[in-house]
C-alpha cells in the first residue's frame, strides 16, 4: 500500500464501496462513514490492518468475504499507481452540513454508473489533481466576482469542520459517563490485559483564546477582504476571542464582528478604520496593544495570529521590542503572510526579518490551504484550566 492520508484515501473507499454495492454487498452511507472513520486510527501503508478495517465493515457472511478479498486485491492493486490528491476527507464532508442520506458524499452510493464512466473516473483519480486541490493553492487574489460564492462555501466547510473538532476534544476526567477506551486499553498492560479501571473523560470546557491581528495597509489589500470574512466566522468556533486590524493605528472590531451580519460588518470596518490601506507602521501598533488590550493577559493564555506581508515603514527597534513582549505573553505566536507562497519570495524586508525569530508558525494568508492550517494548529492546542 502506498502512504495515504484519510483524507487522500476516501475518494478511492467511495469507489470501493460502489464496486461491493454491485457485487450484492449491503452498503449504506452510514458503513461508508464507520469504515471512514476507522482507517483513522490505522496505518494506511499496512495493507493487513487497512483491509482488515474495511472488511469489519463491509462484510457480514463467508461468502461476502470471498467476495470482498477477490474485489480489494483487484481494487487496491490499481490504486498503488494513483497520484495522491487533497480531497475532503469523511469529516470534512460531514462537517459542511451534508449530514443526511445520499447527500454525505460526493460520489452518491446509489448512483449507478456506466462502465465508461468507472473508468473515466478511475483515470481521473490516477492522473489529475482534484478541483479541491487547485482551489485550496488559488491566490485570493486570482478569485474573480463569479468565484466568490465557491469561496465563502470552502470557508462554510473548513470552518464547520473545525467546528467540530472542537466539539469532539476531551480531557480525562475522575469521574463522568463518558469512557476513554483508549487509556483504559493502555492500562490494561501491567495487568496481563484485566481491565481493573475504568478511565473517564468529559468534554474540554475552558475555550481557547484566539487573538487576531490583521494588516489593512495598501499592500494587502488583495487578500484583506477574505481573511477578515475567515475570521469573523472564526470567532463562532473560538468564542473567546478578539480581533484587531491596524496600518498606521491599531482598532480593536472585536464588537463588530459578534453582533453583524457580515455584510454589515465589513460596512461598519470600513467606517470605524479611518487608515484602511495607509501606509504601515507595525511596531507602533503592537506597542499599543502590548500596553492597552495585553495587560490582563496571562502568560501562554492565547494563540496571537499576525497578518501582515512585513512592509514596515517604523523603527526595527520598537518593532523588534514589541515582539519580544508578545512572544512571552502568547501561547503559540502565528505569522500568517500572502508572499510566503510566491516562488521568489524570500522574508528579507527590514519588518519580516525582525519579527521571524519571534514567530512559532509562519504560514500563507492568501490561499485556503493558509486558513485550514492556522485552522488545524488552533484545534491542536491543549486546552489548560
Amino acid at each position: 500500500m502506498p502512504s495515504y492520508r484519510p483524507g487522500e484515501i476516501f475518494p478511492y473507499l467511495l469507489l470501493f464501496a460502489r464496486r461491493l454495492k454491485e457485487k450484492g454487498l449491503k452498503i449504506t452511507p452510514t458503513r461508508v462513514m464507520d469504515a471512514a472513520q476507522s482507517l483513522e486510527f490505522i496505518d494506511l501503508a499496512a495493507r493487513r490492518d487497512f483491509a482488515a478495517a474495511l472488511r469489519a465493515n463491509f462484510v457480514s457472511s463467508r461468502e461476502e468475504q470471498q467476495i470482498f478479498n477477490g474485489l480489494f486485491e483487484q481494487f487496491f492493486g490499481l490504486s498503488q499507481e494513483v497520484l495522491p490528491q487533497q480531497i475532503v476527507s469523511s469529516n470534512g464532508a460531514a462537517e459542511a452540513g451534508e449530514l443526511s442520506g445520499d447527500g454525505l458524499f460526493s460520489i452518491s452510493l446509489d448512483q449507478e454508473s456506466s462502465p465508461e464512466e468507472e473508468t473515466a473516473g478511475e483515470r481521473s483519480l490516477r492522473k489529475e489533481y482534484s478541483p479541491q486541490e487547485i482551489l485550496m493553492a488559488k491566490d485570493f487574489g486570482e478569485f474573480s466576482r463569479e468565484d466568490t460564492e465557491i469561496l465563502e462555501r470552502e470557508f462554510s466547510r473548513l470552518l464547520a469542520r473545525l467546528a467540530r473538532k472542537v466539539s469532539r476534544r476531551r480531557e480525562p476526567a475522575a469521574k463522568g459517563r463518558m469512557m476513554d477506551f483508549r487509556r483504559t486499553i493502555r492500562r490494561t498492560v501491567p495487568y496481563g490485559g484485566e481491565i481493573l479501571e475504568l478511565v473517564r473523560r468529559r468534554p474540554k470546557s475552558k475555550p481557547l483564546k484566539v487573538i487576531v491581528i490583521c494588516d489593512v495597509s495598501g499592500s494587502m489589500d488583495a487578500s484583506t477582504r477574505f481573511i477578515l470574512q475567515f475570521f469573523f466566522g472564526m470567532q463562532k468556533v473560538f468564542r473567546k476571542g478578539e480581533t484587531f486590524v491596524f496600518s498606521t493605528r491599531l482598532t480593536r472590531i472585536t464588537d463588530i464582528l459578534k453582533r453583524n451580519r457580515w455584510a454589515e460588518a465589513l460596512t461598519a470596518i470600513s467606517q470605524r478604520v479611518q487608515d484602511w490601506s495607509g501606509g504601515t507602521q507595525i511596531g507602533q501598533c503592537l506597542r499599543v496593544f502590548n500596553e492597552r488590550y495585553a495587560k490582563g493577559l496571562a502568560s501562554g493564555s492565547a494563540v496571537v495570529i499576525l497578518i501582515s506581508d512585513g512592509w514596515d515603514r517604523g523603527d526595527p527597534e520598537l518593532l523588534d521590542a514589541e515582539m519580544k513582549k508578545l512572544k512571552r505573553k502568547a501561547r503559540r505566536l502565528v505569522w500568517m503572510n500572502p508572499l510566503v507562497e510566491t516562488p521568489e519570495y524570500r522574508p528579507i524586508c527590514q519588518g519580516m526579518r525582525t519579527a521571524l525569530p519571534y514567530v512559532d508558525y509562519f504560514l500563507p494568508a492568501n490561499t485556503l490551504k493558509g486558513l485550514r492550517a492556522v485552522g488545524e494548529i488552533l484545534v491542536a492546542q491543549p486546552v489548560r484550566g
